[in-house]
C-alpha cells in the first residue's frame, strides 16, 4: 500500500500523544499478530516459490522425454505403415508367383526330358539309316549291280561294254524314273548330314538340361522363400512390438506430462494465493503502522467514519446493480 512521510508523521501521531488508549494497545497487538502472520506466510512463499521452480524443471523433463517418445514412437508407426505392411502383403503374390514358377520348371523339366529322349531315339534311327546308306553306296558302286543301276538311273558307266538299245538299256525312260539317280544320290549322301545334325540336338539337349538343373527352380520353393518369409516376418513383428511398447511408454509419458502440467499450475495459483495472503496480511500492517485517520483518538470522529462507511455501503450495490444490469441480453 503507498503511502507518503508526510502520511507518516500525520498518522503516528495519535499512537504518540495517546499510548494507552485501548484502541492504541489492540492496534499493537494487531501488528504484532499480522508481523508474525507475515514471517510464517513469507516462509510460505518461498516455500511455493521454490516449488514452482521444481515443478516447472519436472515440467520440462517430462515434456521432453514426451517429446522424444512421441517421435521414436512415429518412426517405428511409419516404418510399419511404409514397409510392414506391404512387406508382409507381399509374400503372398511371391510365394503365388514361386509356385507359378515352380509349376513351370516341372513342365520344362518334363519337356526337356521328352526332347532329350525323342533325340536319342531319333539318333539311334539315323544310325540305323546310315548304316543303310552306307549298303546302299556299297550296292551302287558293286559293278554286279551296273545293269540295275542303269535301269534305275538311265545312266551307262564306262565298264559297261554293251552299246546296244536293249530293255535292260533303254534309250526313252518313263517320266517317274527321271529323278531316280537323285533319290538315289540322296538317300546315300542325307543320312550322313542327319546323323550330324542330331548330334547337335542331343547335345543341345543335354546342355540345356544341365543348366536348367544347375539354375534348381525350386529351391526358391524349398529355401530361398522360407528365409525370406521368416526374415519378413521377423521384421514386421519386431516393428510391431517395438510399436506396442512405444503406445504403452507415449501413454505413460502423456500421463506423466498431463499430471505434471497440472502440478505446476497447482503450484502456480498455489504462489500466486500466497502472494496474495501476504500483500494483503502486509497491507494491514502497513495500515495499522501508519493510520490515515485520527479517528480512533476523538470519540466524535467515529460519527464521521461510520457515515463514510455508510456511503461506501450505499454505492456498492449501486455499482453490482449497474454491472448486473449491462451484462443482461438485450
Amino acid at each position: 500500500m503507498a503511502y507518503s512521510p508526510q502520511a507518516e508523521n500525520q498518522t503516528k501521531t495519535p499512537e504518540k500523544h495517546h499510548p494507552d488508549l485501548p484502541t492504541i494497545k489492540t492496534i499493537k497487538a494487531q501488528k504484532e499478530i499480522f508481523c508474525q502472520s507475515i514471517k510464517t506466510k513469507l516462509g510460505n512463499l518461498n516455500s511455493s516459490s521454490e516449488n514452482c521452480k521444481g515443478l516447472t524443471i519436472n515440467y520440462e523433463h517430462r515434456k521432453c522425454r514426451f517429446v522424444k517418445t512421441e517421435k521414436n514412437y512415429r518412426i517405428y508407426r511409419n516404418l510399419e505403415l511404409s514397409v510392414g505392411i506391404e512387406l508382409v502383403k507381399a509374400l503372398d503374390s511371391l510365394n503365388n508367383n514361386i509356385t507359378t514358377y515352380v509349376g513351370y520348371n516341372t513342365s520344362l523339366v518334363t519337356a526337356l526330358g521328352a526332347v532329350v529322349q525323342a533325340a536319342k531315339t531319333a539318333k539311334s534311327k539315323f544310325s540305323d539309316l546310315r548304316d543303310s546308306a552306307s549298303k546302299l553306296e556299297a550296292c551302287t558302286k558293286d559293278s554286279c549291280n551296273r545293269t540295275q543301276m542303269t535301269i534305275l538311273t538311265g545312266e551307262r558307266h564306262d565298264d559297261c561294254k554293251d552299246k546296244k538299245d536293249t530293255p535292260a538299256h533303254p534309250q526313252h525312260r518313263p517320266d517317274d524314273c527321271k529323278c531316280a539317280g537323285e533319290i538315289i544320290h540322296e538317300l546315300i549322301k542325307k543320312p550322313a548330314h542327319l546323323c550330324m545334325g542330331i548330334d547337335s540336338v542331343l547335345s543341345s539337349a543335354v546342355d540345356i538340361v544341365g543348366i536348367q538343373t544347375f539354375s534348381n527352380i525350386s529351391s526358391l520353393s524349398q529355401t530361398f522363400f522360407p528365409a525370406i518369409k521368416k526374415n519378413a516376418t521377423d521384421l514386421d513383428g519386431f516393428i510391431n512390438s517395438k510399436i506396442t511398447a512405444g503406445a504403452t511408454e507415449l501413454t505413460a509419458a502423456q500421463t506423466a506430462l498431463s499430471d505434471s502440467i497440472k502440478a505446476l499450475t497447482d503450484g502456480g495459483y498455489q504462489l500466486y494465493n500466497s502472494r496474495i495472503d501476504i500483500d494483503v496480511d502486509n497491507g494491514v500492517k502497513e495500515f495499522l503502522c501508519h493510520l490515515p485517520c485520527d479517528c480512533i483518538c476523538d470519540e466524535d470522529d467515529f460519527k464521521k467514519c461510520k457515515c463514510k462507511i455508510c456511503e461506501i455501503c450505499e454505492i456498492i450495490p449501486e455499482i453490482f446493480k449497474k454491472e448486473t444490469s449491462e451484462k443482461q441480453p438485450a
